[in-house]
């Protein structure tokens, strides 16, 4: 038996945005919330594979760089802007990260929040939410596995403060809620890790940028202002859905699913 690690990275911004949409200023309708499941055991193996694969794409850029190569970043949301849409060497990096996932058997999850751009929810209380159904569904695909005996959570530390109320509002849910105190296959509280030392954290980074475009397109490419991904979906959900979690077995007659979406949306 063995540990498997879920590296957590968010996509998109946690704050309110405006109508028409201004992504000039970082705004975006839709925040997404990523894990990708990876075997701890293989850890070593998955981060010097990435590193040949950032060497292999982007030697240039790292040379030019004051980076090592571990810590040079190439982010979801780059390899997946429309005005990179017809890069060929952004996709083939992107399509190369699947096939790493592929053959590491990483499992992918994911909570899409839709959100309400006149009433929207406190962004930290969203990602404590989006944390929160991760966690269930990671002690669902935990116990599903007969490979692992538990499952630890890094995620993208951010700022310090946030760092730390998350990890407490983390903490109350699995010992002071009822659903929260039966998810013992988790172990510890979440740990906060910065990406630029962290492969698998930029692995997820990577994924998320495919999956959160994914989604913003199907949601909300109607709303005045949104970015153009249609050139998203076709190249990349075959790739996610065969990544996402789909439990085994049937809870309360429903089989669950790694990617949930929570509209926030007020209605019309």
């Amino acid at each position: 038996m063995s540990t498997c690690v879920f590296y957590i990275d968010e996509a998109g911004s946690k704050d309110l945005y405006s109508i028409p949409i201004r992504p000039d200023k970082g705004e975006t309708a839709i925040f997404c919330l990523f894990a990708l499941a990876l075997p701890l055991a293989d850890w070593r193996d998955f981060d010097r594979e990435y590193l040949r694969l950032k060497l292999c794409f982007f030697e240039k850029e790292i040379s030019g760089s004051r980076n090592r190569a571990e810590h040079w970043e190439i982010k979801g949301n780059e390899l997946c802007s429309p005005h990179n849409k017809d890069s060929q060497r952004n996709h083939a990096f992107l399509r190369k990260v699947f096939d790493l996932c592929d053959r590491f058997d990483a499992t992918a999850f994911a909570v899409t929040f839709l959100k309400d751009h006149t009433m929207p929810m406190p962004p930290e209380a969203r990602y404590c939410m989006g944390l929160q159904f991760l966690a269930e569904r990671f002690n669902i695909f935990i116990a599903e596995d007969s490979t692992y005996e538990h499952g630890l959570l890094i995620v993208d530390s951010r700022l310090k403060d946030l760092d730390f109320n998350v990890s407490v509002s983390y903490s109350s849910y699995i010992f002071g809620h009822q659903t929260g105190r039966l998810l013992t296959n988790l172990v510890e509280s979440p740990l906060f890790a910065d990406s630029r030392l962290t492969a698998g954290l930029q692995i997820a980074d990577n994924v998320a940028g495919a999956l959160f475009t994914n989604h913003y397109h199907y949601y909300c490419r109607d709303i005045p202002g949104a970015p153009d991904y249609s050139h998203i979906p076709p190249r990349y959900w075959p790739r996610l859905d065969s990544l996402q979690f789909k439990s085994k077995q049937r809870y309360e007659d429903y089989v669950k699913f790694g990617f949930k979406v929570c509209d926030h949306r007020q209605s019309p």
